[in-house]
């Protein structure tokens, strides 16, 4: 029986799409069986139909038909439908007009649909199988069935007992046309099949683990390795015999968070067990609402308003059914759930377990359960008509009379499905790529790393790659750099770079202290032609102790042209060299006059005095002319007590200036000047700070190298 009755009220009726799988097909047919693909056609957004093709009347019209083990009945689709779904095949439909008659009429009620037209007979072939005389309804009138160039009708593959048109044209052993199904005919075709049985494999959308397969006599040789392995069930029906692959069922059990949580079975019947039918024709799985409310409330998840049940998408349903006879069967949590239509990162998806009490209540052969899709996809569907022997092969003839037997092989591996699941709802990665053959095949075990995680190793792996490239670029060129001699360091055409010695005096944005200058140089350099050469100190003087500033340079350090410095070491021995004047003096040429300072005549003013460290003042520094220029003594202009300046050095050495120290300059009267204290004038060092002369090793200080000062 076909149940296509839990669709939104939204359904069309139309078929979406075709979603092709690759041939499988197996075996030769006749005696030794066939396996045949399927084609599974999307129905809706979360429904599917598994067709298989077929050929039928002797113009071999060409049809594609759903595989259903819910109803017996074959019919098609006619060219006299005028329903929506007919018109939904794009023209392919069936003409009786060379079929034979049986003037008969036919009708069938789904849960949510009905199909009618007359009972025709006509040729079908499958799979190498030909039925000449096959009982079949042409359809005029098709409501609510997901019709569509790729489904034209339905094959039912449920017990004889079940069918509509065996009843209404009951079958016969004579030659005489009658309403056999089409199992039935198969079965009984002289080039028949030895083993009585047909099997099925649905895959699942999204994936191509497992092929859509139809056996007709013969096993899949990927899928089942050893038929010994198939487990097999009792069948339950009423007394003329059974009408569905319905068996009984033993346990339901919900496992969250790796504890199991049994679920309390009750039947309608009263029986001890509830009972539950496989039907290929449905895309949920249906029950009772105690039986629904206590799989999802293992979830702490109750019906909605409109009576479904809403699962997070990222919450997996793992559930396993035990059907009598039958091992504990996993079913992929992929399969409980599915995301609403057009939202592939919803929230909420819809739970595919539904409850339907009012039809399992009128239709009591239906029992408690229909395990449709979402529970098929997982086992290999064995629908025997003859018991096994114990190596699983069927070696009794069906002449000898039906009795039918349900073999179930699980294919899902609960470890496995889990991953799948994460890495499809909480990854949001398809399904497709980076999986293993676990759901195939359970006996080959082997873990693999999703594509999210490789994607992560990945970019973590370039990221360090450029780290390592870069570290190795850096240390490339500081050994270049440093292997450069100095005067390299300084491109042409630019300005010279100023380099630092082990006296340097750090300033804003200096460059770092190079101590390792060698003793032999200092030797051979008067060490203040040195230190101006390195050009750190903020503030030079003349010759005659003048302190001035170099408007150009932000901390009074004047940046030398090469001139200069050839200038400087022109002469190194000369007495006088380290003093030669670097902003006013002889390098230096013309100046712009000092401005005149008032002097202070309430202070008497000393002629000839000695100048002292409280020439360097932290006032703009004037620059003026050898003739005119001199500094009096701050004290006599009323400067008053010193105030600590630790840190100044002499002219050579350039200083740091306490800036809290404010000085008044004045200009001394050249009429008072002291030749001889100026030439012996030397540096005053304040807070009882000893000199130091930073001198070379096996180095005797000079005059010149005693004006040091640290």
């Amino acid at each position: 029986m076909t149940i296509i009755d839990a669709r939104p009220s939204s359904f069309n009726g139309q078929a979406k799409e075709r979603i092709p799988c690759n041939p499988r097909d197996e075996g030769t047919g006749a005696s030794s069986g066939i396996v045949l693909s399927l084609d599974m056609v999307s129905t809706n957004y979360y429904a599917v139909a598994y067709t298989v093709p077929v050929q039928v009347g002797f113009s071999q019209q060409n049809f594609s038909l759903q595989v259903d083990t819910g109803s017996s009945d074959l019919w098609i689709a006619s060219q006299s439908c005028s329903t929506a779904p007919c018109s939904a095949t794009n023209g392919r439909l069936y003409d009786p007009s060379d079929s034979k008659p049986a003037d008969v009429p036919f009708t069938i009620t789904y849960l949510s649909g009905t199909v009618s037209g007359p009972i025709v007979w006509d040729q079908v072939q499958i799979g190498g199988y030909t039925i000449s005389n096959q009982a079949l309804a042409a359809a005029t009138i098709v409501n609510n069935e997901p019709l569509s160039y790729n489904f034209d009708g339905i094959l039912g593959l449920a017990l004889p007992f079940n069918s509509k048109i065996q009843q209404d044209v009951p079958a016969s052993s004579s030659n005489t046309l009658d309403g056999a199904t089409f199992s039935s005919n198969i079965l009984s075709l002289t080039d028949a099949p030895s083993q009585a049985f047909f099997s099925l494999t649905l895959s699942r959308p999204g994936s191509s683990q497992l092929p859509s397969l139809l056996g007709i006599g013969r096993h899949p040789s990927e899928i089942v390795p050893n038929p010994a392995k198939i487990q097999y069930s009792s069948l339950i029906g009423p007394t003329v015999g059974p009408l569905f692959w319905q068996t009984a069922v033993r346990a339901i059990t919900v496992y969250v968070n790796g504890q199991a949580r049994p679920i309390e079975l009750t039947s309608l019947s009263g029986a001890e067990y509830p009972t539950a039918l496989l039907d290929s024709g449905v895309p949920l799985i249906i029950t009772t609402s105690e039986i629904a409310n206590g799989v999802y409330g293992a979830l702490g998840i109750s019906p909605g308003s409109d009576g479904n049940y809403y699962v997070p998408c990222a919450t997996p349903l793992n559930m396993t059914i035990t059907l009598d006879g039958q091992p504990e069967l996993p079913i992929h949590p992929l399969d409980l759930t599915a995301e609403p239509s057009g939202q592939s990162q919803s929230q909420y998806c819809i739970g595919l377990i539904q409850t339907d009490d009012k039809q399992l209540m009128a239709t009591p052969a239906i029992g408690d359960i229909i395990l449709g899709v979402p529970f098929m996809r997982n086992v290999y569907t064995v629908m025997a008509y003859q018991q096994p022997n114990e190596d699983g092969i069927f070696d009794t003839s069906i002449d000898t009379g039906m009795s039918p037997t349900l073999g179930l092989l699980g294919l899902t591996n609960a470890t496995q499905a889990m991953e799948e699941f994460t890495q499809v709802r909480v990854l949001n990665l398809p399904l497709e790529g980076g999986q293993s053959q676990q759901s195939a095949q359970p006996a080959h075990s082997g873990e693999k790393v999703s594509i999210g995680i490789k994607v992560l190793i990945g970019l973590a792996g370039f990221f360090v790659l450029c780290l390592v490239l870069f570290a190795l670029r850096c240390c490339f060129i500081r050994r270049q750099w440093r292997k450069r001699p100095p005067e390299a360091q300084v491109e042409e055409g630019s300005e010279p770079k100023v380099e630092f010695g082990a006296y340097q005096l750090t300033r804003r944005n200096s460059q770092s202290s190079i101590d390792d200058i060698s003793g032999a140089t200092l030797r051979e350099l008067p060490f203040d032609a040195y230190m101006r050469k390195q050009k750190v100190s903020q503030y030079s003087v003349d010759t005659n102790k003048t302190r001035v500033e170099d408007p150009g340079s932000e901390f009074g350090v004047r940046r030398y042209k090469p001139d200069d410095i050839s200038l400087a070491l022109s002469d190194l021995w000369h007495p006088h060299a380290g003093w030669r004047d670097t902003i006013v003096g002889t390098c230096a040429g013309e100046t712009p006059t000092s401005p005149y300072i008032p002097l202070d005549d309430s202070r008497h003013m000393e002629p000839g005095h000695q100048h002292t460290a409280s020439e360097f003042m932290s006032v703009p520094l004037l620059a003026h002319r050898h003739s005119d220029s001199q500094m009096s003594d701050p004290a006599e202009f009323g400067a008053g007590r010193f105030v600590s300046m630790a840190g100044i050095g002499t002219a050579a050495r350039g200083s740091i200036i306490d800036a809290d120290i404010q000085h008044r300059h004045s200009r001394s009267d050249s009429s008072g000047r002291n030749p001889q204290a100026d030439s012996s004038s030397g540096p005053i060092i304040l807070d009882s700070q000893e000199p130091t002369s930073p001198e070379p090793p096996d180095h005797t200080a000079s005059d010149a190298d005693q004006t040091l000062v640290s």
